[in-house]
């Protein structure tokens, strides 16, 4: 099951409510019980959308999650906002937001790609039989960011050069173009903002090579301390290792390596919201985006470093991954 962090969908939640007092009342009222400081730190992003859906039509507005932009700050993701905002570049920003994604969200992979025409942010939703993400999810998320990039580098108007949205196009996209630009497509496959090279290397305001140690420190114990309390964590940590090692992955193995039993595993996995497969399907996601964009492996050779037995299985899951086979794949890391 996806899950958001509760910072996050807080802040989400709060932009969306925006200066309608009843829509802010409506978010206010069914928001209320997932978001609860004594609730668990991580809630289902089926829930949160819908809460989204309700405010989109209550409002009228089926942009609403546009106005996420203007509520935009580094407070929103927890610690990680300190290490952005400590951040020399922002394309060190948008690496980070990558690399520490899992504690934003979970279901969705996100990377960032070099190409000739500037710095791409992608997320990809993992696992199977994933209702899609809805517009509201989609433009709140990609507007947050935007408007955090505009926060890091003040004065300074920060627009991707390609928008990619993977839900249809609105009748009006004027409110649209405003948060993405001009160039915005829509129906595909991912979800992504190509940003330009010079707009990834603008230095973030508040810098300090110090201050940066400090947090990224921080950053670190901080999510020692998650994954000593998230059993996902763990366990995603152990795949990727097995994987590495070209052991078979199995729920059996891996609750052997964790001195539990199968059951134990299963049942501790679904009270955080989560399955091993699904685990399994993020992480062989996370290394054939790797393997294929930054190595020169053959097909053949990742599939199997991914766990696959057959190619095939391996050509149909870069399908549904990335939209593409892994060939495709790896042609458009080199454009």
């Amino acid at each position: 099951m996806p899950t958001v962090s509760r910072a996050f969908a807080a802040a989400l939640t709060t932009a969306l409510g925006g200066s309608q007092p009843a829509v802010r009342d409506l978010c206010q009222r069914l928001g209320a019980p997932l978001l609860t400081a004594s609730g668990p730190a991580f809630v289902p992003l089926a829930a949160v959308e819908g809460v989204f859906e309700q405010a989109s039509l209550l409002s009228g507005d089926p942009g609403i999650g546009l106005r996420a932009f203007d509520h935009a700050h580094p407070a929103n993701l927890g610690p990680l906002g300190y290490a952005l905002m400590s951040s020399p570049t922002i394309k060190s920003v948008l690496v980070a937001l990558a690399e520490h994604h899992h504690l934003v969200g979970t279901g969705f992979c996100l990377f960032v790609e070099e190409r000739v025409e500037g710095v791409r942010l992608v997320g990809v939703q993992s696992g199977t039989g994933q209702r899609p993400l809805s517009r509201v999810f989609i433009d709140a998320v990609a507007a947050i960011t935007l408007g955090l990039l505009c926060w890091l580098v003040p004065g300074r108007v920060i627009r991707p050069l390609r928008a990619e949205l993977s839900y249809p196009r609105p009748v009006d996209c004027r409110a649209s173009e405003r948060v993405y630009g001009t160039q915005v497509e829509y129906d595909t496959a991912r979800n992504a903002l190509l940003f330009s090279h010079a707009d990834a290397a603008l230095a973030v305001a508040s810098h300090d090579p110090a201050l940066h140690a400090v947090h990224g420190q921080y950053l670190a114990r901080w999510q020692r301390q998650v994954g000593g309390d998230r059993l996902s964590l763990k366990v995603r940590g152990i795949i990727g290792e097995q994987l590495a090692l070209g052991r078979p992955v199995t729920l059996a193995g891996v609750a052997e390596a964790l001195l539990l039993s199968p059951h134990r595993l299963s049942r501790g996995l679904e009270g955080e919201g989560h399955g091993f497969l699904r685990l399994l399907d993020e992480v062989r996601l996370r290394d054939s985006h790797q393997l294929l964009r930054n190595s020169a492996l053959s097909f053949k050779q990742i599939a199997y470093r991914v766990g696959f037995r057959h190619q095939s299985a391996f050509n149909k899951a870069c399908e549904r991954w990335f939209g593409v086979g892994p060939g495709r794949y790896r042609e458009q890391g080199q454009c």
